[in-house]
């Protein structure tokens, strides 16, 4: 009796461990993801992404919230979110604490890059204005009413630099009588189709569903970089490239490859995310690259044998590493 009384102990012993397993194991992991301003190619990318994730793992529930190249970073060091994407550029300076950062940010960690979603800086402006160069956009010849993103906004950052080759500043234009309206993306192309503006700048993947609204309803024409700006921010690490010829069929001069400079994005974790939740998210991204590459045109350039490479200085989070030694992409 003692003895069968001891076997019926054994076993609910280990039907109570075994729930607990199940339990554990059915635990549901719900983050937070800082992308880009609604409607850009960040924000669709994330949402896309997320979705994969939970396909493949359904018990990790990921909230997209709206963000932008310069604060993420902060951001995520100081947990107000779990994944961010970021510039591999301002990446590096939040890191290092340097311009646009007044403080080093160094509990960034990397979960994948592998050169995704190139971003393209965009300039267009109407056809029906006298606005056909970057230069008469910004040599001070007109007094432009011009479109872009919130202070803390990557673009924002990158335009002061781009500013810097015509010796002044987002203020200077402002006390020149320039109109500088702020918004997002969406804000930013409604300002356009309405003609309260007359240019954009902003910073996406190419193509971007922004930009092809934009051309509904008002022509609009997309402007060449000057060489002298695209060698200037290479110092910053955005190189020169080309937005596509038909990335925009409905642009004046769409059927063109417009030279601009660009950017790759990366995804970043913090350093205290749980090593078995990093490992979760870049198997569920990495072995579903194929559904990945669809999420948005800027995906198709992920390579996940290079997801650990593309952003230098940025260390990879541990449970990440784990994920890419298994596939032999990392020593």
């Amino acid at each position: 009796m003692k003895k069968r009384l001891e076997v019926w102990v054994m076993v609910i012993v280990l039907l109570l461990f075994s729930a607990g397993l199940c339990q554990a194991a059915a635990k549901e992991v719900n983050l937070t993801w800082m992308a880009g301003s609604a409607g850009g190619g960040w924000y669709q990318m994330a949402a896309g992404i997320s979705a994969v994730v939970k396909d493949a793992d359904p018990d990790i529930t990921i909230k997209v919230l709206p963000g932008g190249g310069t604060q993420n970073p902060p951001a995520l060091a100081e947990k107000k979110v779990d994944i961010a994407f970021g510039l591999p550029f301002l990446i590096k300076a939040a890191i290092d604490g340097t311009t646009p950062y007044e403080k080093k940010y160094t509990e960034l960690r990397l979960l994948a890059c592998g050169y995704m979603s190139l971003n393209h800086l965009h300039l267009f402006a109407g056809e029906d204005t006298p606005f056909k160069t970057m230069d008469d956009v910004f040599g001070g010849k007109h007094k432009v009413r011009l479109a872009t993103s919130q202070q803390g906004a990557s673009e924002v950052y990158i335009l002061e630099r781009v500013l810097e080759v015509y010796n002044t500043s987002i203020e200077g234009l402002e006390k020149k009588g320039y109109h500088i309206a702020r918004g997002n993306y969406s804000f930013q192309v409604s300002q356009f189709k309405d003609q309260n503006v007359d240019v954009v700048w902003s910073f996406y993947a190419a193509p971007t569903a922004s930009v092809t609204e934009a051309t509904i309803g008002r022509k609009l024409r997309l402007l060449h970089f000057s060489d002298k700006v695209r060698e200037h921010l290479k110092q910053y690490g955005i190189e020169p490239c080309e937005i596509p010829a038909g990335a925009y069929p409905q642009a004046v001069n769409g059927n063109q490859a417009i030279r601009v400079s660009c950017n790759g994005s990366a995804i970043l974790v913090h350093k205290d995310m749980p090593e078995e939740v990093a490992y979760r998210l870049a198997k569920a991204i990495n072995e579903n690259v194929d559904k990945v590459h669809k999420v948005h045109a800027g995906m198709a350039s992920y390579e996940p044998a290079l997801g650990l490479q593309g952003s230098p200085g940025v260390i990879p989070h541990p449970g990440a590493v784990k994920y890419y030694k298994e596939k032999g992409w990392a020593k």
